[in-house]
């Protein structure tokens, strides 16, 4: 028949992962329309426009996994991601848009100029696991007010530190950040989580943490996908990455440190 998109008779054609595939309309649907089953639907919907934002992310950080379990990355991002949308809102804090067994960086505080350009070192790796050199650091940049995102070109792991102009207009809004690590087999780390930056030339965030050139080396601040900070010392070989699943967009660097859902300025 040749590939097509959209219904045709008792079929449904679309197209996925390079081929063109069909698939049969559900004879009967059992639509009973009450309140709770819209309000499900209205945060399914809103949590569907999310991912499509987040795409240039998850494209990446959740590429591996949604091709385990035969899904789109998009798809993917609203079956992890769903159950953080309640009636008080969004939980940006724990949104996850990568996921797998790369070892993962530690954000130090980030800064912003008033250029608006933002800059974060990050620690290579804190934990001490079996990382490569040249393993990729990507960041992506969320803005809520206007609803769009930026993710960074990816640095190498050994270079430390990462940048990224963030567009003017961004200026006085709500930004959150997110980094992950992806290797040369494409796969990826759990999602960091950042909020807060540094006004440029300040020594100390609103909670006191130090600059990143001030970290201690062998007691590094380390965030995971949860958006709880934990302390880890290096020579504690007992210490494990936490296995808990948790919650997680284009172009230069960014990050920052801090828990909770803040954003970037005014809070």
């Amino acid at each position: 028949m040749g590939g097509f998109v959209g219904k045709l008779g008792p079929a449904v054609g679309y197209h996925w992962r390079g081929k063109w595939c069909l698939r049969a309309l559900p004879a009967k649907v059992h639509n009973p329309r009450t309140a709770a089953q819209q309000a499900h639907r209205m945060r399914f919907r809103e949590m569907v426009q999310l991912a499509g934002r987040f795409r240039v992310a998850v494209n990446t950080g959740l590429h591996q996994l949604a091709c385990e379990h035969g899904m789109t990355e998009c798809n993917m991002f609203v079956h992890r991601n769903h159950r953080l949308l309640g009636a008080d809102g969004l939980d940006y804090s724990r949104l996850e848009v990568s996921h797998g067994p790369v070892a993962p960086v530690a954000f130090a505080p980030a800064e912003i100029d008033g250029q608006m350009v933002l800059r974060v070192a990050f620690e290579k790796n804190p934990l001490r696991q079996r990382a490569d050199g040249d393993d990729r650091v990507v960041l992506f940049i969320y803005c809520v007010d206007h609803q769009m995102g930026i993710r960074t070109q990816a640095v190498e792991r050994r270079s430390g530190r990462v940048e990224v102009a963030l567009p003017s207009q961004w200026r006085g809004t709500e930004l959150h950040i997110y980094g992950f690590v992806e290797d040369r087999a494409g796969r990826a780390s759990r999602t960091l989580y950042v909020s807060q930056a540094l006004p440029a030339g300040d020594g100390t965030d609103r909670q006191g943490e130090p600059k990143a050139t001030e970290i201690p080396e062998k007691q590094i601040i380390v965030q995971y996908e949860t958006g709880v900070d934990k302390q880890h010392n290096p020579e504690d070989s007992d210490t494990q990455l936490p296995g808990a699943d948790g919650g997680g967009g284009a172009g230069g660097p960014a990050a920052a440190a801090g828990g909770g859902g803040a954003g970037l300025f005014g809070r």
